[in-house]
């Protein structure tokens, strides 16, 4: 089964450390990706992986395929990216239900 990866977080910082400038003079430029990034790339790793299965199946079903393994493994990588995507989404949708109903 294929694992999807998990990017290595920063570490957190005191505000001191944020703030202060590098060597150039500059305060210091984050490095961070939001979370629109992250599920557009979440979303487009679940499609591409989608096209893999789908050309390793038409390659199998033509006979041009011999190993019958390269597809059963190409399917679960797809399965495991749109089960990734699909859980990310549950959070996602989770996460802004529970803010729309706290009280102000």
């Amino acid at each position: 089964m294929y694992l999807v990866p998990i990017t290595r977080m920063e570490p957190v910082k005191s505000l001191e450390e944020i703030n202060k400038p590098s060597n150039n003079g500059n305060v210091q430029e984050k490095s961070e990706k939001s979370f629109q990034d992250i599920f557009k790339e979440a979303i487009q790793n679940t499609e591409n992986e989608v096209k893999k299965t789908q050309e390793t199946d038409l390659l199998l079903a033509s006979g041009k395929l011999d190993d019958m393994h390269t597809a059963m493994i190409q399917a679960e990588q797809s399965a495991a990216a749109v089960e990734f995507t699909t859980q990310l989404m549950s959070k996602a949708v989770g996460a802004y239900n529970q803010i729309m109903g706290m009280q102000v």
